[in-house]
């Protein structure tokens, strides 16, 4: 629940390993014999959860920005989350073998989370995940639910033609979500939010006709984003997802090779002890037949193929490609996203490249098989069709890539702490089933009350409220480019200039400071965000550089440094999670009362007190952080 809010609020997940497994290990020291074991079957759970919200969270919102889709039907997000996260888990399987023994693949985030299962065993750490989860709570409470704090203060000016605009937020998921992503990641996210607001929205204004400040400057401001600002952002997203898939692509054809060397070697091996038994394979084969004609029926009815009117037998080629387009493409990635697991842990791991050279190529094909029947000028219904089929298809490819991703991790730690592989990949299925379950309503409320990128279900809503949904919005802003004709190519070849900027840009820095880099992909995420976001972003990842910094000149044995920073992330979980949930459970008597605003206790005069106190809560929590990091 928390990572689905967080993925439509940030387009970013938070690893829900470390924060399963500390409270697997405060709720399991009530039982007898509980072991680290135990507490890594938790955390696999946990981990398939957090991948399935990635996989359906980042793409299925995009049906309802193209307006195909004006709600979360239950039963078909749930079939699409639950078929995504099947075949991802069962894709990831046999490359178990392939890639944890690799001694090539260093899975640092695995690595990282075998040492804290192992590390915190008898430390505990409930406590500091409750206890940010209870802060965390509590002011998101009191922003969004009495609005006693401000939760962001935005202010829009002009000068001459040229739209300025200045934010800051309050948000202490966010200040959480900063200090688990780190310094550079912030700064990069905070950079790109600069180009976006800063520099191109007045340059880009002054070259706009007149805008229309009939409902007021800050809602001209985001129309004018959302016609041509977010193709920047979508430029830089495809050139440095592109650029980080080729700097991996030389190891990654090596490792897969010798990999398979590996596997063609060891082919009469005898009976395998239980830390190496997986899902025997003819379970792997039934599974994936079983999800391929679950496929064609849930394509079958939720795909418009009336519109198209090929007739029966071009509906069921149409729709036997797509299923087998899902199955091939879908492995492929499935390989390619589990090595860059091992390769540079999955936060680091260049998805969205993947995810976009995917939704690619299933509009070539459709664009080439619709073409058959309807000719090269198509209707307005037609090419909506065409973009709700792409997102669809798109939606369960990611699903399968971002499960592979984060469950061939998981199966690294289980071989780190001697877990049984099939023990596990049965978990992984269960927090899929799980996860499938809870996400769809989770994104109903939360669209009910907010909306998604700048589509609400009610009219007279707040616009600056909705949820920026970052992932879907470049999705869904792509299939209509494509299927439209429409690219601006111009702003694209402008979000690539930047990103070649920033490369530029680190090539520079690395002379004076040479352990700093700014990420690419968080550049190109910056830009789809607002300052807003960003901003408290940004000081969460100060706090956890600050903190750093200070334990490079401490004088503390090692371990007892990893017990603190561990501290640090745990509260940092806890802040991100109870703010996330209460989030959640506010929007259901939001929905309810048809109004964000049915919880308020101030007046609007209230306004200016509660962005001064917002202010005070930000420096506050930061500084508390701090002392209890250092001082713990």
């Amino acid at each position: 629940m928390s990572n689905a809010y967080l993925a439509l609020k940030l387009g970013l997940l938070t690893s829900a390993s470390i924060p399963a497994a500390i409270i697997s290990m405060g709720i399991l020291k009530f039982f007898k014999n509980a072991n680290i074991l135990e507490n890594n079957l938790v955390q696999t759970a946990a981990s398939a959860g957090e991948a399935v919200a990635g996989g359906i969270v980042y793409t299925i919102p995009a049906l309802i920005i193209i307006h195909y889709w004006h709600g979360f039907d239950y039963w078909t997000n749930f079939s699409i989350a639950l078929l995504g996260g099947v075949l991802g888990v069962l894709f990831s399987i046999p490359l178990r073998k392939l890639l944890v023994h690799d001694p090539l693949l260093k899975f640092p985030e695995g690595v990282a989370i075998a040492e804290v299962l192992k590390t915190s065993a008898n430390q505990g750490g409930l406590k500091e995940i409750l206890t940010g989860g209870l802060i965390g709570a509590t002011l998101e409470f009191l922003q969004l639910g009495l609005k006693v704090i401000a939760s962001s203060y935005q202010h829009w000016f002009m000068v001459g033609r040229a739209v300025f605009g200045i934010g800051a937020g309050f948000s202490a998921t966010m200040i959480g979500a900063g200090f688990l992503i780190g310094h550079e990641m912030a700064i990069s996210i905070m950079l790109g939010a600069v180009f976006a607001w800063v520099i191109a929205l007045p340059i880009v204004s002054m070259s706009y006709a007149p805008l229309d400040l009939t409902h007021g400057l800050p809602e001209a401001a985001g129309l004018l984003w959302n016609a041509k600002l977010r193709y920047i952002g979508i430029g830089a997203m495809l050139f440095a997802g592109v650029w980080t898939f080729l700097r991996l692509f030389k190891p990654l054809v090596k490792n897969i090779y010798l990999s398979l060397k590996v596997m063609t070697a060891s082919r009469d091996a005898s009976a395998l002890p239980n830390h190496e038994r997986d899902m025997p394979m003819p379970i792997i084969i039934v599974g994936v037949l079983l999800s391929g004609v679950a496929l064609f029926t849930l394509f079958n009815t939720q795909f418009p193929l009336d519109v198209f009117q090929g007739g029966r037998a071009w509906n069921g080629m149409l729709l036997m490609t797509m299923v087998g387009y899902v199955i091939v493409i879908g492995f492929l990635f499935s390989v390619i996203t589990a090595y860059f697991s091992g390769m540079v842990g999955v936060t680091a791991s260049p998805g969205s490249s993947i995810v976009i050279a995917g939704l690619l190529l299933v509009a070539w094909i459709l664009l080439r098989f619709i073409t058959t029947v309807v000719g090269e000028v198509w209707t307005p219904e037609v090419t909506k069709a065409a973009e709700a089929i792409t997102i669809i298809i798109g939606s369960v490819v990611t699903g399968i890539a971002a499960i592979a991703n984060d469950n061939t991790q998981d199966l690294k730690v289980g071989q780190l702490v001697g877990a049984t592989p099939w023990k596990q990949q049965l978990m992984l299925l269960m927090g899929v089933v799980v996860s499938a379950l809870v996400i769809p309503p989770v994104m109903q409320v939360l669209f009910n009350v907010y909306g998604i990128a700048d589509v609400t279900p009610r009219v007279g809503m707040d616009l600056t409220q909705t949820l920026p949904a970052p992932t879907a919005a470049l999705m869904a802003a792509i299939t209509e480019a494509v299927f439209r004709h429409t690219l601006p190519w111009h702003m694209l070849m402008t979000g690539c200039g930047i990103i070649v900027g920033v490369l530029g840009l680190n090539l520079i820095l690395k002379r004076w400071f040479t352990q700093f880099n700014l990420s690419i992909l968080g550049v190109a995420i910056g830009m789809y965000l607002p300052l807003a976001t960003s901003t408290p972003l940004l000081v969460g990842g100060l706090i956890a550089f600050s903190i750093r910094q200070h334990f490079k000149r401490s004088t503390l044995e090692l371990s007892a440094i990893k017990q603190r920073k561990q501290i640090g992330v745990l509260i940092a979980c806890g802040l991100v999670a109870g703010s996330a949930l209460m989030d959640v459970l506010l929007a259901i008597p939001f929905s309810l009362l048809h109004s964000p605003e049915a919880l308020s206790i101030v007046s609007p005069q209230w306004q200016n007190r509660a962005v001064i106190l917002g202010i005070i809560s930000v420096l506050s929590l930061a500084f508390w952080m701090h002392h209890r990091v250092k001082r713990s």
